[in-house]
């Protein structure tokens, strides 16, 4: 956890990419033009002149087709490593998705939300939800500790690549630091579920483990969008929509009976009226 005090002072770390050596590209430039003016100040040589200006000219042409050629390459490269990083993290990122989906299903069928949030926004709507009913939990323990270890297995598989990974620029020291991190939370994680201590002290330390992993996240550079994805209560609305269909069909099989217990009751009704 040290890296991440030295870095509360400084900005965090930008993704790295390839660029070209727009310097020296800039300093091959002004001296082909430095020449370029050379020549043109000695035009009472014109076979001298002729000469030299050609060379000048092919020369800055030469340098501007290279830097540009240069330029497309670098684009192309960075295009390709974000790929490859994409592809490499894809199931992590499907872990604060997916991972946390039982989790959010509990979350939301306690405060009736169907809108999108942040995955820590998810953290912080339960815990306030323990205040008012400790209840709850149990659930939250579980469905949080499925998450833990998803996280965990993703985590580990990057980092099994951390040497290849590192060589091939695809990801920065700052990631590697911040996966061990993250790893090492999901190990406290699992060591405090499996101790004696109450469900209590159980939610608290998991909660603020996700905030930890929250913090952590937002200084890796790989990781960053992480805390910017807006996850959907995807279960929960599947269970809305069930129920909704549940109550349609009960409705269209029994609108005899309902017409029946209608007129029933309108027989009633009269009956009172003319008594």
């Amino acid at each position: 956890m040290s890296w991440i005090k030295k870095k509360k002072t400084i900005k965090a770390t930008e993704v790295k990419t390839i660029t070209p050596n727009n310097m020296l590209y800039i300093i091959l430039l002004l001296v082909a033009v430095a020449l370029t003016g050379i020549s043109l100040s000695i035009r009472k040589l014109e076979a001298v002149f002729t000469i030299w200006t050609s060379i000048t000219c092919g020369g800055i042409a030469s340098i501007l087709v290279a830097w540009l050629i240069d330029a497309a390459n670098c684009r192309k490269a960075n295009k390709k490593t974000f790929e490859n990083r994409e592809a490499l993290f894809a199931n992590l990122y499907h872990t604060f998705d997916s991972g946390l989906q039982l989790f959010i299903l509990e979350c939301a069928k306690n405060n009736h939300c169907t809108d999108s949030k942040k995955w820590f926004e998810w953290i912080d709507d339960a815990n306030k939800q323990v205040i008012n009913d400790p209840a709850l939990i149990p659930a939250f323990i579980k469905s949080l500790m499925i998450f833990f270890d998803d996280m965990s297995e993703q985590v580990f598989a990057v980092k099994s690549q951390e040497a290849t990974l590192l060589e091939s620029g695809i990801i920065c020291q700052e990631d590697i630091q911040a996966l061990s991190t993250i790893l090492s939370f999901c190990d406290t994680s699992r060591a405090t579920f499996r101790s004696k201590d109450s469900d209590y002290k159980c939610f608290q330390q998991f909660i603020t483990n996700c905030s930890i992993i929250r913090k952590i996240i937002d200084f890796a550079p790989s990781l960053r969008s992480i805390n910017n994805m807006m996850i959907d209560p995807m279960l929960y609305r599947m269970y809305l929509e069930s129920e909704e269909k549940t109550i349609f069909e009960e409705n269209q099989d029994n609108p005899v009976s309902e017409q029946k217990q209608t007129g029933h009751e309108t027989l009633i009704v009269k009956d009172k009226d003319n008594d």
